[in-house]
């Protein structure tokens, strides 16, 4: 346990990718191209994979929420691969994307 906070703690610390890549990704990709953006939702979680650091994603809620089909599992996914590691809290940022037994819904995020 002691060196996997160590492993995010140096993630986080040393994390130098750009945010406002994304945000200009984001702002000038058409409204309706799927492929932009689950490209950029990919991209953000390769940029910040393991470092917790999920801001963009918080702050564009309402433009993640266009993902469908595959692009949920995709966005589920790359929440899972930016909190990579951090297992105290791993189900309870991970709840509103994982699937509630006797709800309707999409099973794509059920991978």
């Amino acid at each position: 346990a002691v060196s996997i906070n160590l492993f995010l703690q140096f993630l986080y610390t040393h994390n130098q990718a750009d945010l406002n890549i994304l945000r200009l990704i984001k702002d000038k990709l058409e409204a309706r191209n799927m492929v932009v953006h689950n490209a950029t939702v990919m991209a953000h979680g390769l940029m910040y994979s393991g470092t917790t650091v999920d801001v963009f994603l918080r702050d564009n809620l309402q433009w993640l929420g266009r993902a469908q089909n595959w692009s949920k599992f995709t966005a589920a996914a790359s929440i899972g691969v930016i909190h990579k590691g951090h297992v105290k809290d791993s189900l309870r940022i991970l709840d509103p994307w994982l699937h509630h037994t006797g709800t309707q819904g999409s099973t794509y995020p059920q991978g």
